[in-house]
């Protein structure tokens, strides 16, 4: 296969960042844009130089020269989309998280190996050369035993609409099925599993927190608080401001995560910690013991990533970038690589993510068997 061509579902932010991605992938074509706002997929196509706009995404599908279908619209819609997109023989490239719950999740994994064919899930943590470097060290054992690790993507003043960016969308259960456990935590749950090899998960602990209103009274007055109340109320606010809980998986490792759009509280840092040593990112650094002494050892990063761009270059000044996830899954579909199995990782994430959710609901700690019994389908129904 000597291109590949793609066809994007979603005219929005997200089709948008999609869009200028495979823009910078050899052999790859945007083909198609689908969305119910023609207005707005026509605009994008003409900005993004598209030849085919649909206004319903199935018609889009009927398009034989589509090879991969990119699912960029909300996360209730995702698994309706990606299902017709498989029984239709393409691939599937889905925003994340994979699916307003773990039960849409999984049926879009089952419609996936039905078809037989790819899917992958959108993770922007994966290949980065921090997160690439982790795992090198992981694998060489210089962190010996890995028993623990900790994610953490916590802002304080970041709610979607209600804080000025975002629409509506992102803070109601009816089109997200969650907030930011399901919006940002996603991102460094998937990368700590990615890189713990991805066990499966046992148990699940958690618990969430909304306190939006009490913050607003409390940080503002004036025209402000009017402005922001006005936002919250349009918004139909009904998800969480801020998630945390723990997850005992299969080989006995403990993660953690912490995941809030609103909370006020000092930045802390991912962690991955073993017998001999850990990983600290932002800045990625080893944390060990030399000589008895703690020992904290700054990664360059940059000055490897250089280094390996000019040997991986053909004439020794060439700089290489890595491939990042769209160049990943192109060469995938090639046949040209094996796959980083996004979809299995997003698979996992669902249900540590949904078991915070229903631990908090039954106040207890629960199984994965019960996040995947207790999972209701979010689906819209097209």
């Amino acid at each position: 296969m000597d291109s590949v061509t793609i066809g994007i579902i979603g005219a929005g932010n997200r089709g948008e960042e999609h869009i200028g991605k495979y823009q910078g992938v050899d052999g790859a074509q945007v083909k198609a844009i689908a969305d119910i706002d023609t207005e707005a997929a026509e605009a994008l196509a003409e900005e993004a130089s598209i030849p085919d706009v649909y206004g319903d995404f199935e018609e889009m599908l009927d398009d034989d020269e589509i090879d991969i279908v990119n699912v960029c619209v909300h996360n209730n819609l995702h698994e309706p989309m990606a299902v017709a997109a498989f029984e239709a023989g393409k691939h599937v490239f889905c925003e994340k998280p994979l699916a307003g719950s773990y039960a849409d999740a999984k049926n879009i994994v089952e419609a996936a190996d039905e078809a037989g064919k790819l899917l992958a899930v959108q993770n922007m943590e994966l290949l980065t050369p921090e997160t690439q470097a982790a795992r090198t060290f992981i694998e060489s054992g210089d962190l010996g035993d890995v028993s623990f690790a900790r994610s953490v993507y916590s802002r304080r003043r970041g709610r979607p609409y209600v804080d000025g960016y975002g629409t509506p969308a992102f803070v109601s259960k009816e089109s997200a099925g969650g907030g930011p456990v399901f919006d940002i935590g996603v991102y460094e749950i998937g990368r700590l599993l990615y890189l713990l090899d991805n066990p499966a998960v046992e148990r699940v602990n958690g618990q969430t927190f909304d306190y939006t209103e009490d913050s607003l009274s409390a940080e503002l007055t004036g025209d402000n608080a009017d402005l922001y109340q006005e936002r919250l109320d349009e918004s139909g606010h009904d998800v969480e401001d801020a998630g945390t809980g723990a997850a005992r998986l299969a080989d006995g490792t403990r993660l953690e995560v912490r995941a809030a759009w609103h909370a006020y509280q000092p930045d802390e840092r991912t962690v991955v910690s073993g017998s001999k040593g850990g990983i600290a990112f932002d800045p990625l650094e080893l944390l060990t013991t030399m000589n008895d002494y703690e020992t904290t050892v700054d990664i360059d990063v940059e000055g490897f990533e250089g280094r390996h761009g000019l040997i991986r270059g053909e004439s020794g000044y060439d700089i290489v970038e890595r491939p990042n996830q769209y160049d990943h899954f192109v060469d995938a579909v090639r046949g040209e690589v094996e796959q980083i199995r996004t979809d299995e990782i997003a698979l996992n994430s669902m249900l540590v993510m949904e078991g915070i959710y229903l631990s908090d609901e039954l106040d207890r700690e629960v199984t994965a068997e019960e996040v995947a019994e207790h999972s209701p389908s979010r689906s819209v129904d097209l």
